[in-house]
């Protein structure tokens, strides 16, 4: 598919369709997923997708239709449907387009060896992963899932506004999940990485290092008593409050008043060790792209200022909506779903301290490594935070003993209030991530 031509077709039926404006995101991709178990490939799946989705509008009344049928008839039908289900939406003032504006010249992250990386290699890649994961420990005793999947993307967004950007897009992600048992205890350990080029991923050795120490560590583990004490969030555990965070700072959440942050903006949220950035240009990031799928160019934003929130994180419309400009933050699914508002590289910005440093300055308290459920009941009108948990104890900055099948529980603002330690070890392996950090008290919940 010709995708600069099939825009420009698109564009010239929608101006000729008596729409107010109109907006097309034209997609192809093409990826591979696979799992590896005793040294053979379990699991082998290749896929190529292509399309388009619009967006119409007239009279502020707004409509989206979406196509994997690129023919000429195809687009015009297309067209044709979207006027027709457009002119029986509900009118909105705030349904907007995307302006044009400068910059977004790049062509995103993409790695130009994605063709030349052949299957063998993928294969020896998970192989690896699997031998050095059993060889980690005795106790390794099976491996849960070790897999790789990958995909290529090239993306066109324009509108009858201007909007004429395209970008392409290389995406590699790399798993390992081992189950570890002695004596009859059994507990699993996870790692995984995720890069925009081939050789970024984290190689097995230290894949199946962190994962297998994960689930080595917690064998023998126990519950502890019901306390308030302080948490150390390992490496990337503490992503899931920046998810919590990131619906309260999502700008549809904001505008419709269910987001605890609405008129905040100015205010300390957290302490002054809480930088948190949203970047899809980072050169190291997990993801990349120069403008989101609206066509507005990305940025760096500083969210969370050393504590103090900045900004909301915007779309077109929600931006609209707002009294202010979009922040590059209209991310889709694929071309069969509308943009909404989104994060990309989301990261709490490194500290000054070491990892070990922490833990040893830690009187008494929780180290957690791993955390379940904590996506359920995300709410952005409390920021209220539950998770299961799992980790060491510490005593006298010293690892005491495992602890499993606990829960840990407190509100992301107090939480982001509460970090009195921040590592210098964070890495740009997930599109979320953080450091190692500490907070000063939580709900521990267990016997």
């Amino acid at each position: 598919m010709d995708l600069e031509q099939t825009a420009k077709r698109l564009l010239d039926l929608i101006r000729k369709s008596g729409a107010d404006e109109g907006e097309v995101y034209l997609m192809t991709s093409s990826g591979l997923a696979m799992e590896v178990r005793d040294q053979a490939v379990e699991r082998l799946k290749q896929e190529e997708a292509s399309g388009f989705g619009l967006r119409l509008i007239s009279a502020g009344r707004l409509a989206a239709v979406a196509s994997s049928d690129l023919s000429e008839s195809s687009l015009e039908k297309a067209v044709a449907k979207g006027l027709a289900l457009a002119k029986t939406a509900a009118p909105d003032e705030d349904n907007v387009l995307a302006e044009p504006v400068a910059g977004a010249t790049g062509s995103g992250s993409y790695d130009e060896t994605f063709d030349a990386i052949t299957l063998d290699r993928k294969i020896a890649l998970l192989k690896d992963l699997e031998t050095l994961a059993f060889a980690y420990d005795p106790a390794i005793h099976r491996i849960e899932g070790i897999s790789y999947n990958d995909a290529k993307l090239d993306i066109l967004v324009a509108n009858t506004g201007g909007v004429f950007r395209r970008r392409r897009a290389t995406r590699y992600h790399a798993g390992c999940s081992v189950i570890a048992e002695r004596d009859g205890d059994v507990s699993v350990g996870e790692d995984e990485s995720a890069a925009t080029f081939f050789d970024r991923l984290d190689p097995p050795s230290k894949l199946a290092s962190r994962a297998s120490w994960r689930a080595v560590s917690l064998l023998g583990g126990k519950t502890v008593a019901s306390q308030a004490a302080p948490v150390i969030l390992d490496k990337n555990v503490g992503a899931a409050m920046l998810v919590h965070l990131a619906a309260m700072v999502n700008g549809e959440n904001v505008t419709t008043g269910i987001s605890a942050l609405k008129g905040r903006i100015g205010e300390a949220i957290g302490s002054g060790l809480v930088t948190i950035v949203d970047d899809a240009t980072l050169a190291e990031g997990a993801v990349g792209a120069p403008f989101d799928d609206e066509g507005t160019p990305c940025s760096r934003t500083v969210v969370v200022d050393q504590g103090v929130l900045r900004t909301f994180l915007f779309d077109a419309r929600t931006a609209k909506k707002f009294g202010g400009k979009s922040t590059g933050n209209a991310w889709r699914g694929g071309f069969r779903e509308m943009p909404a508002v989104g994060t990309s590289n989301l990261y709490l910005d490194k500290g000054a301290s070491k990892p070990d440093d922490i833990v040893k300055s830690t009187a008494r308290g929780l180290w957690v490594t791993g955390l379940t459920g904590w996506w359920m009941g995300i709410s952005p009108a409390t920021g209220d935070f539950s998770s299961g948990a799992r980790g060491l104890w510490i005593e006298n900055g010293e690892v005491a003993y495992p602890v499993r099948n606990v829960t840990v529980a407190s509100n992301v603002l107090d939480m982001l209030r509460g970090v009195n330690a921040v590592g210098d070890d964070l890495a740009f392996d997930q599109d979320t991530v953080c450091p190692t950090l500490r907070i000063a008290e939580m709900s521990i919940g267990g016997t």
